[in-house]
């Protein structure tokens, strides 16, 4: 009777058994360390979440990763898919503006005027529906809000510095060209401009708006200089006004012809 050989299973050189994915359990924890699990207690070594890992090294790096997520605030909201229907569509931004506290309506943000200025309704009306209409939540909006403010408070401020500057500007040219009469000659000016716009029709809060926007232009003072005298040499200035007042007889078209830029006042 012929005894036959029993041979041993071939196993491919580097492929790791379970006896080999267990090894470096075996050497990190000692036999009695234990961890719960089912109810009872287990060895460490064979407990199921730690035979997933092929090294230590493997267990350490998932135990970081898992750390970095704590404190995280994870939002159970997927965004759809490209080819999602209207239907998705329309429930994702609905359930979104719910979660980010987007109010029912336009209504629902509180926005402040900036400081020292009053607040334009019409603006501010704009703004709560623009924010409205792009989902911004309460505190997205009232964070614009107050960033706009801020750039308005500036840009004011620059324009009154600027202003302020022409204004020098304006009186060192004047004082050059005139000397000592400059501050007669600047009453003169406004007091020629007053008259021509009382006779244009044009209100004092007009008058306001036109001296807001050109009075510190010494073109324009110069040329106010001009009509103040043609006036006060008709006596329209001091008062007068009788039949016989050049000025008033004349068109405005041919007064600033002949009396402006005719070349009196220079």
């Amino acid at each position: 009777m012929t005894q036959e050989a029993s041979q041993a299973p071939e196993t491919g050189h580097g492929e790791e058994t379970p006896s080999t994915q267990n090894n470096w359990l075996e050497q990190a924890f000692p036999e009695d360390a234990l961890a719960e699990h089912g109810g009872e207690q287990i060895p460490l070594r064979e407990h199921p979440q730690l035979s997933k890992y092929g090294s230590a090294a493997d267990m350490a790096k998932s135990l970081l990763h898992a750390q970095s997520l704590v404190g995280r605030k994870t939002v159970g909201l997927t965004r759809p898919a490209e080819d999602a229907t209207p239907e998705d569509w329309e429930q994702y931004h609905a359930e979104l503006k719910r979660m980010t506290g987007v109010p029912d309506s336009p209504d629902g943000y509180e926005l402040d005027a900036p400081k020292g200025m009053a607040a334009d309704e019409r603006l501010m009306d704009w703004f709560r529906n623009s924010a409205h209409e792009m989902g911004l939540s309460p505190e997205q909006a009232r964070g614009l809000s107050e960033r706009y403010n801020d750039w308005l408070t500036d840009s004011v401020q620059e324009f009154a510095r600027q202003r302020e500057g022409r204004r020098h500007e304006t009186l060192r040219d004047l004082n050059t060209r005139w000397g000592g009469d400059s501050a007669a000659n600047l009453e003169l000016a406004r007091r020629g401009f007053s008259t021509f716009a009382q006779r244009a029709g044009i209100n004092e809060v007009e008058q306001e708006m036109i001296l807001s926007a050109h009075g510190d232009d010494p073109l324009m003072i110069r040329l106010f200089h001009g009509v103040g005298m043609a006036f006060a040499e008709d006596g329209f200035v001091s008062g007068s006004s009788g039949p016989g007042s050049r000025a008033r007889e004349m068109s405005s078209k041919r007064f600033f012809a002949e009396e402006v830029f005719g070349g009196r006042g220079e």
